[in-house]
């Protein structure tokens, strides 16, 4: 029983970090346990090392963990898709052939399916680029690719550099990666539930009646249930890392399934986070585009349907403007000819809260889902990525 509590609380554990490490900074979970722990992940955890190492070591430490840090997160090496493919073959391995002939035959038509999907979705993630060339350059470049420094080169609808992949995920691989993330969840879960079923067999023919009356209290419960497990090993463990994971999984779809509807991808969210912060903060002032003299003209997308126009005008100061400012060409800030007492300009309002801010992007979940999956509509826009200094003076 305490090597599979170890095993349990080991995965458990590490299921939880992951989670926090990637999705701690989310706006959602603001002024969260989730985000002080990010936090503590991130910040307080390195500098805390950083501090000892150079009183103890003269920073040898830190110097070697940021040169391997460098090489696993900003170079596209394959160490980390190695780790995934070998865990998923190395858990498969070990719970299918003590399994298979314990499953009904109802689930044989199934396992199949289920096992093999991923991989092939994994092989599509990992071939299909969504590079520019020379050959669809100018098609392209309609859509606001975005340069990967990891992958060196520019990307059409660059949603975000997938370090299990060792690809970029974007415009042409972005439906198999969502359909990886989907088939993983079902993996996963389904797995988990075959798992139970083969461990119920275990525990009809292992415990006695005077063991099953005694599960009742929770003490009784989890110690019959590790007696299981135990007995059953290869199933009850794999069972058990599939159980903690699939969440993780299924968090990640869920996730990206926000951003569709929110009409977003990963990289915009981090500057839609960022921009959150300075509304929180009654950092951020709006004014329509028309009530401004200086302000800049619409941007012309030819007989492109997309993005919308939209007549806000948004600033990030922590003031706001005053009479006589001037619009900064290349940032959201003003700033002013003369000096002295001014008025505030009457047509700015501070902005309290992002639903006030208009998207250009989002045109509703189903014409997002069509042109995030590549679904043909001639309605919808051929480009939709988002520059952050565009919505901040033109949106």
């Amino acid at each position: 029983m305490g090597v599979i509590r170890i095993i349990a609380l080991t995965v458990l554990g590490i299921s939880v970090l992951v989670f926090i490490t990637l999705f701690g900074r989310l706006p959602a979970f603001r002024k969260t346990p989730i985000a002080f722990l990010h936090r503590v992940v991130w910040v307080h955890i390195p500098n805390g090392v950083a501090f000892l190492d150079s009183h103890l070591f003269g920073g040898h430490i830190v110097r070697v963990w940021n040169r391997s840090g460098s090489y696993m997160w900003n170079e596209n090496h394959p160490v980390i898709l190695i780790f995934f493919v070998g865990l998923l073959a190395i858990g498969e391995a070990v719970f299918l052939p003590p399994a298979w002939p314990r499953m009904s035959g109802a689930h044989k038509p199934w396992v199949p399916v289920v096992v093999t999907l991923p991989y092939l979705l994994l092989y599509k993630c990992v071939t299909t680029k969504s590079f520019i060339t020379s050959e669809n350059h100018d098609q392209e470049m309609k859509r606001y690719p975005k340069h990967c420094n990891i992958c060196k080169g520019c990307v059409a609808r660059h949603d975000h550099h997938c370090v299990w992949l060792m690809n970029c995920v974007g415009a042409n691989n972005y439906v198999y990666f969502m359909s990886l993330l989907l088939s993983l969840t079902i993996l996963l879960v389904y797995g988990t539930f075959i798992g139970y079923q083969l461990l119920c067999q275990t525990l009809e023919t292992r415990v006695t009646v005077e063991g099953k009356a005694a599960m009742k209290g929770w003490t009784m419960y989890f110690h019959i249930w590790a007696l299981v497990i135990t007995a059953d090993y290869k199933i009850g463990t794999v069972t058990l890392l599939m159980l903690m994971t699939a969440p993780l999984a299924a968090a990640f779809l869920i996730y990206h399934s926000y951003l569709v509807w929110a009409g977003t991808t990963t990289n915009e969210s981090a500057k839609w986070s960022d921009l959150k912060d300075d509304v929180e903060d009654g950092f951020v002032f709006k004014a329509k585009r028309t009530q401004i003299e200086n302000a800049p003209p619409y941007t012309d997308f030819g007989d492109e349907p997309w993005p919308v126009q939209s007549d806000q005008i948004l600033v990030t100061d922590e003031d706001p403007p005053m009479e006589g400012f001037i619009l900064e060409g290349d940032s959201n800030r003003v700033h002013y000819n003369r000096t002295g007492e001014v008025p505030i300009d009457s047509r700015w309002r501070l902005v309290q809260s992002m639903n006030e801010l208009d998207n250009i992007y989002d045109i509703g979940f189903w014409d997002n889902f069509k042109d995030a999956m590549g679904m043909p509509d001639s309605n919808l826009r051929n480009f939709r990525y988002w520059d952050f200094q565009t919505p901040l003076n033109g949106a």
